[in-house]
Parts: structure tokens; sequence; C-alpha cells
């Protein structure tokens, strides 16, 4: 029992200080040439180093693009946007079913163009796990509108977040 405790409480604080530490790339910093799937999912891969669960296969996005969730590849190779929305799906998908994401990736794109939805992505990410794991008293909040879209994406990425905290 006491080895389970530590283990538990090293991989704790792995996870609490990749949470302090992590930050994804702006849409801007994502790469504007395109890349071929296995640098594509190595990329998205890298992000989420330290976190549990949270990975991407090339069988997933051979899937995502089949089910037209993401842009398929030009010339085999995966854009910009493909990227950002790989990011945000490798994310998300361990909690929210793919209908769910589906429907999710529809609200996005009819509100929001998928620069200006991806970084508030990555700000709400990363504001919300210094708060599950404990390095700030409450979210900060993020943008300056309130919006359904919003505080779909917040539960979201909350669910997420505390399904990784209790893990």
């Amino acid at each position: 029992m006491r080895y389970t405790t530590t283990m538990n409480q090293e991989m704790k604080r792995r996870v609490t200080a990749c949470a302090a530490g992590f930050s994804l790339p702006r849409y801007r910093e994502l790469p504007s040439v395109g890349l071929y799937l296995d640098q594509t999912v190595q990329l998205v891969n890298s992000c989420f180093r330290g976190f549990p669960g949270v990975e991407l296969t090339p069988s997933m996005v051979s899937n995502y693009v089949k089910q037209r969730l993401i842009p398929g590849p030009h010339k085999k190779s995966y854009s910009q946007e493909s990227i950002a929305y790989l990011l945000m799906l490798s994310y998300v998908k361990t909690v929210v079913s793919m209908e769910d994401v589906r429907l999710m990736l529809q609200v996005q794109q009819s509100s929001y163009e998928i620069s200006v939805a991806y970084d508030y992505f990555c700000a709400e990410l990363e504001n919300l796990l210094q708060y599950v794991f404990g390095l700030k008293p409450a979210p900060d909040e993020i943008g300056t509108t309130h919006t359904e879209e919003k505080e779909m994406l917040r539960s979201a990425l909350l669910s997420v977040t505390h399904k990784l905290y209790m893990e």
C-alpha cells in the first residue's frame, strides 16, 4: 500500500509539474508548411508529453480525416489548421464522445475562425490546468465575452483536466 501511495504521489508531482510549465504553441507558432503524418503525430504527442492518456496515433488521424473532423492532407501534408484541430481533439477525446466532438467543432466553425478558437483553447487549457492542479485558487476569465460556446469548451476542458488529475 505504501509503495502505491508513494508512486501515486510521484505521478501527481510529475503531472503537477507538467501543468505548471505547460504551454501550447499558439496558432501562428504552428508549422505553416505542411507536415507528413508521422511528423504531425510526433508534434501533437510532444505537446502533451507527461499527460497520461493524451496521445495521438496515425490511425486516429486517418479516422478523423475519414469522419471529416479535420481537413485531409494536401499532397500528403497536414496543414496548420489540421494540426490545430488535432491538438484540440487529442485533449478532449478522452472524455468527449466523437459525436459531441463533431458538434463542438461545428459550433466552433460557425462562431470563430480556427486561429481564434485554437488560441482561446490554448489559453483556457493552460488556465484550467493551473487551477485544477492547485497552482492558483480559481480559474481566470479568458477573453472579454461570455458565450455558450466558451462555456461549452470550458466544461469539456474541465472534465478532461479533472479526469487527468484523478488518474
